[in-house]
C-alpha cells in the first residue's frame, strides 16, 4: 500500500499529487471546525475557511458548499455556483450530497464527522467530484450514482474514472443495530460478541467497483476518524463534534 500523505494537516490521496492541475484534500482538526451548522459561531468558522482558502490557493468566493441531508442528489457545478454556501447556510445548495464539475477555479466542499468522503477524478478530462456518504446515502447507492452522474454528464467511460474512499469511521468503531445491518451486503457486516460492526468504507468501495471503476483505480484508506484524535468524530464526541472539510478543485493550469 502506498504511504498516505498529508500536507500541514491535510490528508491527500496517494498518487494524486502528480496532477499539477488538481487541488484536493481532507482536513484534520488542525484546521478546526469548518461547518457552519454545528458548534462555533459563524465568524469563527468563516475565518477558518478563509485560512484554508488561502492555504489552498482558492478564494472563499470560489467555494461551493451543499446542505447535506444523507441522500443522493448530485449537482453539476458551473462557475455560476461560485460562492454558494461559502459564508452562510442559506445559499448552500439545498438537499445535496454530491458535487461534480469540470470548471476551473471552483472549489467543491463537503463536511464530515465519521461519514465517508468520496473523491473522484478523471485525469484525461480534468473532471472532479466529491460526495458525502453516510450509512443512509450508502444504502441509497450514492457512490454508484456519482459514477453514473460523471459518465452521463461528461460522456466518459467508467474505466477513465479514479476514486478514493477517504478517512471515516472504521469497522473497528462502527457498531450498528440489526435493522441497519440488514440493509448492507453480508461481506460488509461483522457479527461480534459485543454487537454488529459495519464496514462503511467497504460498502462504498463495492459500489464503485460495481459501477465499473476498476479496482486498481480506487484508493481506500484504513484511517478511522473515531480512533484518531486528528479527526472529528460524531460517534466519539456526539453532537459537539466539529466537522472536517473534503475539498477538491481544478487549478487554473493550461491543458
Amino acid at each position: 500500500m502506498r504511504k498516505e500523505r498529508g500536507l500541514a494537516g491535510l490528508w491527500q490521496v496517494p498518487g494524486w499529487e502528480k496532477y499539477d492541475w488538481l487541488c484536493h484534500g481532507f482536513t484534520t482538526t488542525s484546521f478546526g471546525n469548518l461547518a457552519l451548522h454545528v458548534g462555533d459561531g459563524a465568524d469563527q468558522v468563516i475565518a477558518r475557511r478563509r485560512q484554508l482558502a488561502d492555504f489552498l490557493g482558492f478564494s472563499l468566493a470560489s467555494w461551493v458548499c451543499a446542505n447535506q441531508i444523507h441522500e443522493t442528489k448530485i449537482v453539476k457545478i458551473s462557475g455560476a455556483h461560485r460562492g454558494s454556501g461559502a459564508c452562510d447556510l442559506e445559499s448552500a445548495l439545498p438537499g445535496t450530497d454530491g458535487l461534480i464539475t469540470d470548471e476551473p477555479g471552483v472549489l467543491l466542499a463537503c463536511f464530515f464527522a465519521d461519514c465517508v468522503p468520496l473523491f473522484f477524478v478523471v485525469p484525461e478530462r480534468r473532471i472532479i467530484g466529491v460526495a458525502h456518504a453516510g450509512w443512509r446515502g450508502t444504502v441509497a447507492q450514492i457512490a454508484s450514482k456519482m459514477v453514473e452522474a460523471i459518465i452521463s454528464n461528461y460522456q466518459v467511460s467508467p474505466g477513465q474514472i479514479q476514486a478514493a474512499v477517504g478517512p471515516s469511521i472504521g469497522k473497528c468503531c462502527y457498531r450498528v443495530g440489526p435493522d441497519v445491518a440488514a440493509q448492507f451486503p453480508e461481506e460488509t457486516v461483522e457479527r461480534r460478541e459485543e454487537g454488529i460492526h459495519l464496514d462503511l468504507k467497504l460498502a462504498n468501495l463495492l459500489q464503485l467497483e460495481a459501477g465499473g471503476v476498476d479496482h486498481s483505480r480506487v484508493y481506500c484508506t484504513d484511517i478511522c476518524t473515531c480512533c484518531s484524535e486528528q479527526f472529528y468524530s460524531y460517534r466519539r464526541s456526539g453532537s459537539q463534534a466539529g466537522r472536517m472539510a473534503a475539498v477538491i478543485g481544478i487549478n487554473h493550469v493550461p491543458k
